[in-house]
C-alpha cells in the first residue's frame, strides 16, 4: 500500500485559486488520499490515464451495499454532498444489470436524436430569458439565465409545469450544498422534494406520452421499476440536469465575455460545438465524479487504494493533464478530439444527459451573445465566487452589465 501523505481540502482552498489547487493534487501523485472538512478520507485519482481506466474499472463500485465491512464506505455516517450515493436507488448508486435496467427507463429521452428534437424549444426558452436579461442594465446572469434555462428544459422533458421548476431547482441546490444532510433543514428539503416528485408522478394532468414521467409510469406498471426507483430517478435527473448545465453555461459565458475578440466569433461558425467542448474540457461543470467505492484493495499505478475507501476521479485535473493534452491549461478552440476529455465520464456511467447539456450550452451562448454582444462582467471572472467543493461546485452569482441600446 502506498504511504502517500494525505492532503486536507477545504472549500476555501479553491476560492480564487482552484486551478492551482487541483494542479497541485495532480503533481503530488496520480492517486492522492484527501481528507475532507468533515473528517472523511477519500482517494482522489488525479491524472488522465489513471482516471480514464478507473471510470470503467469494475473493481470500483457505485453501490455501497456491496461493501461487506460495516466500517467501509461512509461507515453509517452522513457527509456533505453524499445524497446521490446514499438516498434512493438510481443510476448513480447502482452497478451492472441493475444500473442498466434503471438507465434504460429514461435513456431514450436523452439520446442525440431526442436532444436534437428539442433544439427549437431550447432556442425559444433561451430567447425569452435573454429578453428578460436585456430589459435590465445590471443583472445576475446565473439566477436570471444560466439556472432557469436548464430548469425549464429538463422540466419540459420530464413533464413538470414551468412554474414548478424554480421550486425543484431550489430544493435540488439545497440538497447538493455543503450542509450536513442529517440536519433538520436538509431532511426537510429532501422530504419536500420527495413529496413534490410523488405528487407530480400521480398528477393525471401530466399525461403527455413523450415525457419522462409518462415513461416511468409505464415502467412501474410493467413491473420494470418500483415506485421508489421511479421517484429516485426523477430526483437524480433534477439534480444532474440543472446545476451542472447551469455551471457550464455560466462559466462558458464568463469565459467568452473575457475573450470577446478571440473566441466569441466562433459561436456563429461551424466550430461552435468544438468550442463548447473545449471550454467544457478546460473547466468541466462537475469537477469530481460521483462517488465510487473500493470493495477490495485496488492497485492504481504505484498506489493501492485500501478496501472500503470512497474514490473520486478528479475530472477537472485529468482534463488538464499535460501528459494527455498539449497546452493543457490553454483554451484551444480547434483542439483535436483525441484523446477525448473526461468531462462527461466514460463507460456505462457516461453522463446520460451529455448530448442535451452540450446543446443547451451552445444554444444558450449563441442566443445570449447574438442579442447582447456587449455583455460585460461587473467583476473580473477571477473574482467570481463559488460554492461547494466536490460534486456541485457552482457559481454563486455572475453580475453583468447588459449594455443594452435605448
Amino acid at each position: 500500500m502506498s504511504g502517500s501523505e494525505s492532503i486536507h481540502l477545504e472549500p476555501a482552498d479553491l476560492d480564487g485559486q482552484a486551478e492551482a489547487a487541483l494542479r497541485a493534487l495532480r503533481e503530488h501523485d496520480a492517486v492522492v488520499p484527501v481528507d475532507l472538512p468533515e473528517g472523511l478520507r477519500v482517494w482522489v485519482i488525479t491524472r488522465y490515464q489513471e482516471g480514464r481506466k478507473a471510470l470503467t474499472d469494475p473493481r470500483f463500485v457505485k453501490d455501497m451495499r456491496r461493501l461487506q465491512d460495516p466500517g467501509h464506505g461512509f461507515a453509517g455516517q452522513r457527509y456533505a454532498e453524499d445524497v446521490l450515493a446514499v438516498e434512493g436507488r438510481h443510476v448513480l448508486n447502482s452497478d451492472g444489470a441493475e444500473h442498466a435496467r434503471l438507465r434504460s427507463a429514461v435513456a431514450s429521452h436523452f439520446t442525440a436524436q431526442a436532444s436534437a428534437g428539442r433544439e427549437e424549444e431550447i432556442r425559444q426558452i433561451a430567447a425569452t430569458l435573454t429578453e428578460k436579461v436585456a430589459s435590465q442594465e445590471r443583472v445576475d446572469l446565473m439566477s436570471s439565465y444560466a439556472q432557469p434555462l436548464p430548469e425549464l428544459v429538463i422540466g419540459r422533458i420530464i413533464g413538470v409545469p414551468d412554474d414548478t421548476m424554480p421550486i425543484v431547482g431550489r430544493l435540488s441546490r439545497q440538497l447538493s450544498s455543503r450542509e450536513n444532510p442529517a440536519t433538520a433543514p436538509m431532511r426537510r428539503a429532501y422530504s419536500d422534494l420527495v413529496d413534490l416528485v410523488r405528487d407530480l408522478t400521480a398528477d393525471p394532468s401530466i399525461d403527455d406520452p413523450r415525457t419522462v414521467i409518462s415513461g416511468l409510469r409505464k415502467a412501474v406498471g410493467r413491473g420494470d421499476l418500483s415506485r421508489r426507483e421511479a421517484a429516485s430517478t426523477l430526483m437524480v435527473l433534477f439534480a444532474a440536469g440543472i446545476s451542472t448545465t447551469a455551471t457550464g453555461l455560466g462559466h462558458a459565458a464568463a469565459t467568452l465575455i473575457y475573450t470577446h475578440a478571440a473566441l466569441r466569433p466562433l459561436l456563429g461558425s461551424a466550430s461552435a460545438t468544438t468550442l463548447v467542448d473545449e471550454i467544457l474540457r478546460h473547466h468541466p461543470p462537475i469537477q469530481f465524479t460521483s462517488w465510487r467505492f473500493a470493495p477490495l484493495d485496488v492497485p492504481v499505478g504505484s498506489t493501492t487504494i485500501p478496501a472500503g475507501s470512497p474514490v473520486l476521479i478528479l475530472l477537472a485535473s485529468a482534463n488538464r493533464d499535460p501528459a494527455a493534452f498539449p497546452a493543457a491549461d490553454e483554451l484551444v478552440p480547434d483542439r483535436q478530439a483525441t484523446p477525448g476529455p473526461l468531462t462527461f465520464g466514460r463507460g456505462p456511467h457516461y453522463c446520460i444527459g451529455a448530448h442535451l447539456a452540450r446543446l443547451e450550452i451552445r444554444i444558450g451562448l449563441q442566443t445570449l451573445f447574438n442579442r447582447l454582444p456587449d455583455l460585460q462582467l461587473i467583476h473580473p471572472h477571477a473574482h467570481t465566487t463559488w460554492r461547494g467543493l466536490l460534486l456541485d461546485r457552482t457559481i454563486t452569482s455572475l453580475p453583468v452589465l447588459t449594455q443594452t441600446s435605448p
